[in-house]
């Protein structure tokens, strides 16, 4: 299982790479310019970056995350940053919750005029205790790669919902867990 982690997440990162070393130029189609003669991507956020709040629900867990997250856009659609999330575990008897960070990577490209499909990896690491019906507790890495569409609900603002799979390989009760997401961000120029 960690072999076939670390080769999928070696592949994601050989991939983007090469798309980043690749010069990304405007085309009639992809771009306008401003009355500076400079280029405005249209449909990317090209040397932006974007912060947004999240919210994770994950069944398994009967667990609701809440979070943030920040990435910044290296061409014109390949981004990276950095995530973090806490949350309750459990059933509202049990006391305990579960903290990740991690660092973040994907790629979005649209299909509609306001509409993008976004999906990426976030590796990093968490760790936990739940005390009421059982004890647990819990830490190490963490993989979860996404994919999701993302909704532009203002000039600077987007909606995003997603689907995920919690992979944490050292633990019992973590590993391979779904979650949904819902996030908003917010467009920094």
């Amino acid at each position: 299982m960690k072999n076939i982690i670390i080769l999928l997440i070696s592949i994601f990162f050989s991939i983007q790479v090469s798309a980043q070393t690749q010069e990304v130029l405007p085309t009639d189609e992809t771009s306008k310019t401003n009355l500076a003669g400079q280029y405005i991507y249209a449909d990317s956020y090209f040397k932006k970056s974007k912060t947004g709040v999240v919210l994770k629900y994950a069944p398994q867990l009967t667990t609701m995350f809440y979070g943030w997250r920040f990435v910044v856009y290296n061409t014109e659609k390949f981004f990276i940053g950095g995530t973090a999330f806490t949350g309750q575990m459990g059933t509202p008897d049990d006391t305990g919750t579960l903290t990740t960070a991690g660092f973040v990577a994907g790629y979005d490209f649209t299909i509609f005029d306001d509409i993008y499909v976004d999906w990426g990896i976030t590796a990093g690491g968490a760790g936990g205790k739940q005390s009421g019906t059982k004890t647990i507790s819990e830490g190490g890495v963490i993989v979860e790669p996404w994919f999701g569409f993302n909704y532009k609900v203002g000039e600077k603002t987007d909606f995003n919902w997603s689907t995920s799979l919690f992979m944490m390989p050292n633990s019992k009760n973590f590993n391979n867990t779904l979650s949904f997401n819902l996030r908003v961000d917010f467009v920094i120029d």
